[in-house]
């Protein structure tokens, strides 16, 4: 007869995603068996997730595991897993910005790494890109601070800001930062329709699609509207399986699905245009650079994804890119870029050079977000897992 045994976790919200956070430590170190445990906190595969954790949404179906890095200059390393609603698949293959904000405030609270004065300082090494992240936050009595007046789009009330800066990002998944070798390709579709597109291995792995080709204004902010033209979604589907596909990110047996393979993203881009977000605030076409909207495991996300922002911003300095393309206002500092999301504007900067006549390198990229503690407690499952 199986047993109820517990393990130790943490709810966290980082951005506009929220995970549950382990120790690697309480893990197994068999991945089938964590992974397998995994689903069961979370309560996947099952379309409501009643039975456990999870969100029923991408954006709040995520893992965080973290643990005391060996590597020098490192103080945790973080592993990401983007968990499956209706599938029994957790996908390690991308990273989350927004659920990275919350690492740092989990590292402190649990010990991790000890802070010195009020501001927090966090080496963060993600397994999933091979990348460095640095996060900085106030912190008072080893957790971030509980009050702050940083308001980001997608999330109630303001909050101590986490200044992330990413480090090494170009081609973590692919080893190039454009990996079909071309600033813009046509992606042919079995319909014999073709559509113009730019893919860059930043952050995330990222398509990048023309709203106009797809017949849709760029301002949208729910998926009904997206639908409502027809087949966009299935399109934009496609588009990304092809890239996919063509990259070899897909196992030559792998049955692909939006909701099995989180890589790559694809996002629509639009030039700047007034429009209601999705809580009915007025953006006018001067408040941002460029409008973009962006696909998770199939479904809109609700803002923007920091590490598709990463991409984005980036390409929207490399003239050529699709991207570049749409943005209205060529002569802006572009310091920081003013993405147009459904429900307000995200801000980030990308430190971009060429290094050669064609190559390019992002030296860095930074931006804010926030993050909170939820809850510490113990998730319960069977002894037979």
């Amino acid at each position: 007869m199986s047993e109820w045994v517990s393990i130790p976790c943490s709810i966290y919200r980082g951005g506009t995603s929220k995970g549950v956070f382990f120790r690697g430590k309480d893990l197994p170190q068999d991945l089938v068996k964590r992974d397998r445990i995994i689903l069961y906190v979370y309560g996947s595969p099952d379309l409501r997730q009643i039975n456990g954790l999870g969100g029923a949404t991408p954006t709040t179906s995520k893992v965080a595991i973290v643990e005391t890095s060996r590597r020098p200059n490192v103080d945790v390393d973080f592993t990401f897993g983007q968990v499956s609603i209706d599938q029994p698949v957790i996908d390690y293959t991308p990273n989350c910005g927004n659920i990275t904000s919350a690492v740092g405030p989990f590292a402190v609270h649990q010990g991790m790494v000890e802070t010195v004065g009020d501001v927090a300082t966090v080496r963060i090494f993600n397994t999933n890109s091979q990348s460095r992240i640095t996060a900085r936050f106030p912190v008072c009595n080893h957790m971030i601070v509980a009050s702050g007046d940083t308001e980001i789009s997608g999330v109630p009330g303001k909050s101590a800001e986490v200044h992330l800066t990413f480090h090494d990002i170009g081609g973590g998944v692919t080893g190039k930062l454009f990996p079909t070798g071309n600033l813009c390709d046509l992606i042919r579709l079995t319909d014999g329709r073709s559509f113009h597109v730019t893919v860059l291995d930043a952050g995330n792995l990222t398509v990048f699609v023309d709203a106009d080709e797809l017949g849709l204004k760029g301002n949208e902010v729910t998926e009904n509207e997206i639908a409502a033209n027809g087949s966009s979604l299935e399109i934009l589907e496609e588009i990304r399986q092809r890239v996919g596909w063509q990259l070899g990110i897909f196992a030559k047996n792998d049955a692909v699905t939006a909701e099995t393979h989180a890589l790559p993203k694809i996002a629509f881009v639009q030039e700047s245009m007034d429009y209601k977000t999705a809580h009915g605030m007025k953006i006018r076409a001067d408040d941002v650079d460029v409008l973009a909207r962006v696909l998770t495991m199939g479904r809109l996300h609700p803002a923007y994804a920091v590490t598709g922002a990463i991409a984005l911003s980036a390409a929207a300095k490399i003239e050529g890119t699709l991207v570049e393309r749409k943005m209205c206002r060529k002569t802006h500092t572009r310091d920081l870029l003013r993405i147009g999301h459904p429900t307000g504007i995200l801000f980030v900067g990308a430190d971009v050079e060429k290094v050669r006549s064609e190559n390019w390198r992002i030296q860095s990229a930074s931006l804010i977000r926030t993050a909170r503690p939820i809850l510490d407690g113990h998730a319960w499952f069977p002894s037979s897992l």
